[in-house]
């Protein structure tokens, strides 16, 4: 017999990356585990109800123990976590979706890490945030039994900046995917898609975090030269949805940012249906981020059938390959996304060359949950 500890103390009420991992990771490991496996989840009590109804449509299964973490502060929750693991210490396998201060338990530890955006972009995070990140890789580079990475890039940077041998520390592929709260709606028929780039209109949409690490300046510096462009084209109506949290930095991006001819829509956080149906209706999602570790946003919008316009970093080449068109600093984003607005428009034959490869890209990341819960599955009985 097997015994688990899923921490799911990440999870939130309102979705962030880690929470659609953590839920889809779960499902997918619950629908291939063995009879010989039990499993703990460990979740925050405020989140617990709706993590229920979502990983285990309702009924939690014999096999499995719901354990409820207290969460009246961050502190509090990671005081609490560690002695109910520590309480328990007859686990094969402690598994943590995300890095985070979880030091002594039983059995094999892994964490996961999603990116390492921090180093990429340096100058945009705190001294202490740094401190922070490098505690917690070095503690799993040398405390925890293996690393978790959700893409190629992610497991790049971890090489790179914290020098980590994978032949000396055991490091696990436990890819993202395309989420089953998307997977579980029908794709849009491609004759539907094609009818949209036939109107004079355009609906993008941008969802995460409004900040510099997100490129969400690259954005506006786009939109202002994209709203003197709408005063002599023939584009009846431009609006750009924005889903995501406001930062610290929200202000200032969007300080004295205004344009004639294009809304911008602040929408803020939406729930699953919303946000779905904003995606079916847009004609383009904008990736312009400094770094991804994979871009959850990017794969739901091409099910539903948006043109992702999209950075040139190295996770969207891995998603998308080396084909798809990506814009960067030295090329420029304005004439150049604009170029590719306008030839998405006036010529079929590239809107259906670029679909094409939107659709393979969807084909390959399916399957991304699955794949993490086998190889997690692997690891936990072949060691």
């Amino acid at each position: 017999m097997k015994k688990v500890a899923f921490i799911a103390t990440g999870y939130i009420v309102k979705y962030d990356g880690v929470s659609v991992y953590t839920e889809n990771l779960l499902r997918e490991f619950l629908s291939l585990k063995r009879d010989d496996l039990l499993l703990d989840v460990y979740v925050s009590k405020s989140a617990k109800d709706l993590f229920v109804k979502r990983v285990f449509d309702g009924g939690v299964p014999k096999s499995a123990e719901m354990i409820s973490i207290k969460d009246s502060g961050a502190l509090a929750k990671i005081i609490d976590l560690q002695k109910r693991v520590l309480f328990k210490r007859d686990y094969d396998l402690v598994f943590i979706p995300n890095p985070m201060p979880l030091f002594f338990t039983s059995g094999k530890r892994v964490k996961v890490i999603h990116d390492l955006t921090i180093k990429r972009t340096p100058k945009l995070f705190s001294k202490k945030m740094h401190i922070y990140i490098d505690f917690l890789v070095f503690c799993m580079k040398y405390f925890d039994d293996a690393l978790g990475y959700i893409s190629d890039q992610t497991k790049g940077d971890i090489c790179r900046f914290y020098n980590v041998k994978p032949q000396q520390k055991e490091m696990l592929y436990l890819p993202n995917g395309i989420p089953f709260k998307v997977m579980q709606n029908a794709r849009v028929d491609m004759k539907e898609i094609y009818k949209k780039y036939e109107q004079k209109r355009i609906k993008f949409i941008v969802v995460g975090r409004i900040n510099r690490s997100k490129g969400f300046d690259r954005l506006l510096k786009f939109l202002k030269y994209f709203d003197l462009y709408l005063q002599k084209s023939d584009f009846e109506s431009v609006v750009v949805h924005v889903v995501g949290k406001q930062t610290h930095e929200t202000k200032s991006i969007l300080e004295g940012c205004s344009f004639k001819n294009i809304v911008l829509d602040f929408l803020g956080y939406t729930d699953d249906e919303t946000l779905n149906d904003l995606y079916k209706k847009s004609h383009f999602c904008f990736f312009l981020s400094r770094n991804e570790g994979y871009g959850l946003p990017l794969v739901e919008s091409m099910w539903f059938g948006a043109i992702a316009i999209v950075s040139d970093i190295e996770v969207f080449n891995e998603i998308l390959t080396s084909r798809y068109p990506k814009f960067d600093d030295q090329s420029g984003y304005e004439e150049a996304i604009k170029e590719f607005i306008e030839k998405i428009y006036n010529d079929r034959n590239y809107l259906s060359f670029i679909f094409g490869l939107i659709n393979e890209a969807v084909e390959r990341e399916k399957s991304g949950y699955k794949k993490a819960a086998q190889n997690l599955l692997n690891y936990l009985y072949e060691n």
